[in-house]
């Protein structure tokens, strides 16, 4: 049987020559992860961050822990990485579909206040890893070797969780005057989550990557699908990260209901499978505004969040 120590690499296989055997398009050699949504997909983990309990070796989805818990110090080009990890790793999970496991030693130390991290030894797995369960906290635990049950349905998980932790709807944005004009506040972490969940910094509408910052970033705007002067809400279900010409798009565009229902339906309706009234609350809406001469004009109301 093998065990976790087993797996500590002892070579360093180059990140080229992994993404080449897999085929799987490599961005960067320091991302730490690659694949499409239809996969596969690929994941770079630290050997110190596996388990092993009772023969099954796994790693839990802390990613977005890190990230949150490093916000103020890492670099914006690390939680652009860690979003895109957690993101690719709950796609799998959600289709059911292993992972590419490429195991990490080296070392990892803090330099000042910032983490650093150098992988001296680099090696693929050769057995598939799953995403199989998710703990009470709601990370998703990934094992070796071990895929979900065939009967199991992971919407259905999510569904009997949140019967149990029933999250309300955030209230409607306050309106505010400014110099005789009616504007909405916006909660600016509805914003840095969005962004932080649009995988690779791809546009979430049409998959091109935004362009690169001068902090190592990519440019991408946030979109209320359902805008705030029509009743929409400020929360992520109703936010996208998408290119510039795709925002301006969904505001101008001649096709831009059909954009709206795409973006409802086949962007945030496949991130957050278990809130289907959500989104048919938004798709009631999103036809209100497509009937409605004002809400048409209120559509041309635009402003930017990027």
């Amino acid at each position: 049987m093998t065990t976790l120590l087993d797996l500590k690499p002892t070579t360093k296989q180059l990140v080229k020559d992994i993404t080449d055997r897999l085929g799987v398009a490599m961005t960067s050699q320091y991302d730490w992860c690659f694949g499409d949504t239809g996969g596969p997909y690929l994941v770079n983990i630290w050997h110190d961050s596996m388990l092993e309990n009772d023969g099954e070796i796994y790693f839990v989805n802390r990613a977005s822990d890190w990230a949150e818990e490093n916000i103020e110090t890492a670099a914006q080009v690390q939680l652009n990485r860690a979003a895109a990890l957690s993101a690719l790793i709950q796609t799998a999970y959600y289709r059911k579909e292993p992972v590419h496991v490429a195991i990490l030693a080296g070392v990892r130390r803090r330099v000042g206040l910032r983490e650093t991290s150098e992988a001296h030894q680099r090696e693929l797995d050769s057995v598939l890893w799953y995403p199989h369960h998710k703990d009470d906290d709601g990370r998703i635990h990934v094992i070796r070797g071990k895929p979900q049950p065939a009967d199991f349905n992971p919407s259905d998980a999510d569904r009997q969780r949140q019967a149990q932790e029933q999250t309300p709807l955030p209230p409607l944005p306050k309106r505010v005057e400014v110099s005789g004009t009616t504007i909405f506040e916006r909660d600016s972490e509805v914003v840095k989550a969005v962004k932080g969940r649009a995988v690779n910094g791809c546009c979430e509408l049409c998959g091109k990557e935004g362009f690169k910052t001068a902090n190592g970033g990519f440019y991408l705007e946030a979109h209320h699908v359902i805008p705030l002067n029509c009743g929409g809400l400020d929360d992520v279900r109703n936010v996208v990260a998408i290119c510039a010409d795709d925002h301006r798009r969904a505001h101008f565009g001649e096709d831009r209901h059909a954009v709206r229902d795409r973006m409802i339906w086949e962007v945030l309706a496949a991130l957050y499978p278990d809130d289907t009234e959500f989104f048919e609350t938004m798709d009631e809406r999103s036809h209100d505004i497509q009937r409605s001469d004002l809400g048409q004009r209120k559509l041309e109301e635009h402003r930017v969040d990027n």
